[in-house]
């Protein structure tokens, strides 16, 4: 039953009462219409309360948005404070780690070198003959391959520094590279020191800080983090590809143990696959909202292809760094130029040694690829140059990256202090301002 004829019926019996001592004409229309009017008046009494709630309570939301809004803004500069600091405990503590694990190997290998050389003298006693000099011939090599501060050829270690910083540059231009294809337009200088910055995070655990400090520098430019992370992705992925093809090439003539050949091209194979322009174009369409602005055109094989030439080069100039490294170990004696050969096999060797160890410590996930790099480094190197060789060579590779990589970091980081970039200035257009007080 209808409010009106709920209305009337109410009224017709009431009426029905007062007829009884007031009868007149009409008097049931009338008394319909007023039952009418008052329902049309309790509804819209109704309807303009529940609109005033509504309306108060969707301003009181807002207001409660802002208020959450300016409080964020008003301590953003604390949480960033803290962010950063932790960020810096966190990487300060991987690289102290690092630094005392290289250390302790190093003093190992003494302890082992002169325990073999406290053996040969206990048996030199009562050696005589050929065992005599093979023992002494021994004892010699030992000694020229004590592992001591003051045997460093020093002037190869600065020399090795110097190559490895410059190898650490071909993946920031890729890294670019990959940011304008993606739509974006840093400075050239700032993605350089977001690549070298970056390399700090992988002595934290996971490897996610590489990708929160470099985001974090690009973000001065402007550079967006979707954008960010996924040239990240990208210069990483190709970084680990080429390392991986590169010594697959030439483990495959070393007698080393199938499982580095396996894993050298399996690592190639899947690091290669989310580089490929299809995978890249698909990536980039559900993750960028505006990715009609970026013409797939940049996203295509000249992004592929520049990705593994860069990518190269920094192999390139690593391994050379890590060649002149093992020369700077006791114990290596420098060929004669006349044996131009065996150079160019050790830098092979060398460079296959250096790429795989970085490629399977970045998979293994721990920071720095701590202990993997040495066993990788171990295992290849000591085909060419020994055992003992090896493992002061992968230590000392531990060590002198690490610092190069801690002082470009920290260069980076004085000239970004100084300087003002784009994403330095905050506009007024972008402050808060609304009436009223957040409690």
């Amino acid at each position: 039953m209808t409010d009106g004829r709920v209305g009337r019926t109410v009224w017709q019996m009431e009426g029905a009462t007062l007829g009884c001592f007031y009868p007149f004409p009409g008097r049931d229309a009338m008394f319909g219409a007023s039952v009418n009017w008052s329902i049309c008046s309790a509804r819209s009494t109704q309807w303009f309360v529940e609109e005033s709630i509504l309306a108060s309570t969707e301003d009181q939301i807002k207001k409660d948005e802002i208020c959450k809004r300016k409080r964020f803004e008003r301590y953003k500069p604390l949480f960033l404070r803290v962010a950063k600091c932790v960020i810096a405990v966190l990487v300060l503590g991987g690289l102290w780690i690092a630094g005392r694990s290289a250390v302790s190997q190093w003093k190992q290998e003494k302890s082992k070198v002169l325990q073999q050389i406290a053996s040969i003298d206990s048996e030199l006693e009562s050696a005589t003959g050929d065992p005599r000099d093979v023992l002494l011939n021994r004892r010699e090599e030992l000694v020229s391959a004590f592992p001591s501060w003051a045997s460093i050829r020093w002037h190869y270690v600065v020399a090795a520094g110097l190559l490895y910083g410059l190898g650490l540059l071909p993946s920031g231009v890729l890294l670019r590279r990959a940011l304008v294809s993606l739509g974006q337009q840093p400075r050239i200088g700032t993605v350089l020191a977001a690549q070298l910055m970056g390399h700090i995070g992988k002595y934290v655990p996971g490897k996610a800080m590489v990708i929160v400090i470099r985001a974090g520098v690009l973000a001065r430019d402007g550079v967006k983090p979707v954008q960010a992370t996924m040239s990240v992705f990208l210069e990483t992925f190709l970084m680990m590809a080429v390392g991986g093809a590169v010594a697959g090439i030439v483990v495959l003539w070393l007698p080393v143990p199938m499982w580095i050949s396996v894993m050298a091209g399996g690592i190639a194979l899947v690091a290669s696959l989310p580089t490929f322009p299809l995978v890249l174009r698909f990536v980039a369409k559900r993750l960028i909202k505006d990715f009609a602005e970026v013409a797939d055109a940049r996203i295509g094989w000249r992004l592929f292809l520049a990705g593994w030439a860069w990518s190269s080069l920094s192999w390139l100039l690593i391994g050379a760094s890590f060649t002149v490294l093992v020369a700077a170990i006791p114990g290596f004696s420098t060929p004669n130029p006349a044996t131009g050969p065996g150079m160019v096999e050790l830098y092979l060797v060398c460079t296959a040694a250096i790429s795989l160890a970085v490629v399977i410590g970045f998979a293994s996930l721990l920071p720095g690829g701590a202990g993997i790099r040495e066993l990788v480094v171990t295992t290849v190197l000591a085909v060419s140059i020994g055992t003992t060789h090896a493992i002061l060579a992968a230590i000392a590779a531990r060590l002198l990256f690490a610092t190069v990589e801690s002082l470009v970091a920290s260069f980076c980081w004085l000239v970004l202090r100084v300087s003002v970039g784009p994403g330095d200035v905050i506009s007024d257009q972008g402050s808060l301002t609304n009436e009223g007080s957040c409690t």
